[in-house]
């Protein structure tokens, strides 16, 4: 007759009758830092525990798993069914090796050895609980600074109306000077520069000399030159005069030229997957022993979006639950 046992703490020693040791440690938890690799057609979450060498690994076919972290807001929770093509599998190893090393491989490698394992039987899931654990656009304003309205909701706040709220917009008033640049006060670093002294700092005025003609208009040299993929050099701080003062920042130049087009707003976040183990059983390779999860957290694996690119909507921004 099989033994089952139930695991409603994630530090347990499980013992057969005869008293030896089935399983030694299972401290996995909220915070274990899950790696990611793909084997074939499957994802694999999977981390070693370099103090104990047990593994843990789950495998679940999800098409475009990492390409789900686009856009202002987290995705939505997703439930996998476990099954032969989607399972946890537990092992206990006689060595050291690393995560990746040993199961980003079609093959797994012959050392070190198994000692146990227990894979997960059909029934039972696993949800993926996606979150943002980190974001800012990185343009020197602060995030707290960026609510306006000081109502605490930062996407409520989007100056320049382009769909994109100012805390993850690096040019906040559209004009094609990075709010990075606008905020640079040599006179006085306490304070955010206003050129023109109209009570609206640089970074959130579209008219930094207040001359009428809107910064974006004075980049006259906008299509003079192109990038290296065809785009016009949108800078409005290389058209300048005879003097090296640029064009928006002398109200007495008012020529224009219309430039309609924005630099891109390219950001870096973190994205965050908690994977949550409800009513999940696993059984011994080779044995009868079972071990039952009521609810496991896993553990949570993180992705950093590099050079991410918002687009504009120039509708309101999309609010977060």
């Amino acid at each position: 007759m099989k033994r089952i046992y139930i695991l409603l703490i994630s530090l347990l020693f499980l013992s057969c009758s005869d008293g030896d040791i089935i399983v030694s440690d299972f401290d996995f938890n909220s915070s274990t830092q899950l790696s990611l690799c793909r084997v074939g057609n499957q994802n694999v979450l999977h981390f070693v525990n370099p103090e104990t060498n047990e593994a843990i690994s789950f495998e679940f076919q999800l098409n475009n798993f990492t390409g789900r972290f686009t856009g202002l807001c987290p995705p939505n929770p997703e439930t996998i069914q476990l099954s032969n093509a989607n399972r946890i599998v537990y092992r206990r190893l006689n060595g050291s090796t690393s995560s990746g090393e040993y199961f980003c491989r079609q093959v797994p490698p012959s050392s070190p050895q198994v000692i146990e394992e227990f894979v997960s039987l059909n029934g039972g899931s696993a949800s993926l609980i996606y979150s943002i654990a980190a974001q800012d656009d990185n343009d020197g304003v602060p995030a707290f600074e960026e609510d306006l309205n000081g109502d605490g909701n930062l996407f409520n706040d989007d100056s320049d109306g382009d769909g994109i709220p100012n805390f993850l917009d690096t040019d906040d008033d559209n004009d094609n000077v990075p709010t990075l640049i606008e905020i640079i006060n040599d006179e006085n670093p306490d304070e955010y520069p206003d050129f023109d002294g109209d009570g609206i700092p640089d970074y959130l005025d579209p008219d930094d000399d207040g001359d009428g003609v809107i910064t974006r208009y004075e980049d006259l040299n906008a299509f003079d030159e192109l990038d290296a993929n065809g785009n016009p050099i949108l800078n409005p701080a290389n058209s300048v005069n005879e003097e090296g003062i640029p064009n928006y920042l002398n109200p007495n130049a008012t020529q224009s030229l219309t430039v309609d087009l924005f630099r891109p707003n390219i950001i870096s976040r973190t994205f965050r997957v908690d994977v949550v183990l409800t009513n999940v059983s696993l059984q011994q390779t080779g044995g009868e022993q079972i071990i039952t999860f009521s609810t496991l957290r896993l553990g949570n694996f993180q992705l950093v979006s590099n050079n991410e690119q918002l687009p504009m909507t120039f509708e309101p921004p999309q609010q977060c639950p």
